[in-house]
């Protein structure tokens, strides 16, 4: 006896199908742009409240490529490439070498740890006004970080509840953080686009304990 489908289980196999097509040309595998090269990143951490520096605070930048869109302009997530760690000194400052290309200040993950300490912000770094503007000036610091240096504020945390909030539970929408502190926590965020290598979670927990 022959089995027809129904237009049910037809509608399924021709989703599985079109999914099957668009992963398979969802992008090219991600390659560094002919115009990379190697470049320093140059700081020095200091105290968001005191601008006093910060001395053996834990610097990880995360290399990450970023592949084409694929088929349907359908977003990519970063791909990891690499990474570099290093301490500040007793005055806060540190410097870490990478690959660096035109869209190094976007696709680079700079994650900062100190017993103490929650975001980070370049000095004078806002997120208020003009999406235009806060990208220009986002990335003309990042071009200074990578060539004479840039001054970074670490945020301290306050309070238990702040603690409890930026290692466990999250920012809660209502919390006011000061102009240009990324609301990101260490083991939050936007998980697909910002995909972290398990060597930093690993670090985090070692930088705890320093």
């Amino acid at each position: 006896m022959r089995i027809t489908p129904s237009s049910t289980e037809r509608s399924i196999l021709l989703a599985l199908l079109v999914l099957a097509v668009l992963l398979g040309c969802a992008s090219e595998p991600p390659r560094p742009k002919p115009g990379e090269s190697v470049r320093p990143r140059i700081g020095q951490i200091v105290n968001a409240d005191t601008g006093q520096p910060i001395a053996g605070a834990l610097v990880l930048d995360v290399f990450y490529l970023w592949p084409k869109r694929g088929f349907g302009n359908f977003p990519t997530p970063k791909v990891f490439r690499d990474s570099a760690e290093t301490l500040t000194d007793q005055d806060g400052r540190f410097t870490l070498t990478g690959p660096f290309d035109d869209g190094s200040w976007w696709t680079d993950g700079i994650y900062i740890f100190k017993a103490g300490y929650g975001p980070w912000r370049f000095k004078g770094e806002t997120d208020r006004g003009p999406a235009a503007e806060i990208y220009s000036w986002r990335k003309n610091t990042w071009e200074q970080f990578t060539t004479v240096g840039a001054v970074i504020e670490l945020r301290p945390l306050r309070t238990r509840e702040e603690r409890l909030k930026y290692i466990d539970r999250g920012w809660d929408p209502s919390d006011g953080l000061e102009p240009g502190f990324q609301r990101q926590t260490p083991f939050g965020g936007f998980s697909y686009f910002f995909n972290r290598p398990g060597v930093l979670t690993a670090t985090f927990s070692l930088a705890r304990r320093c």
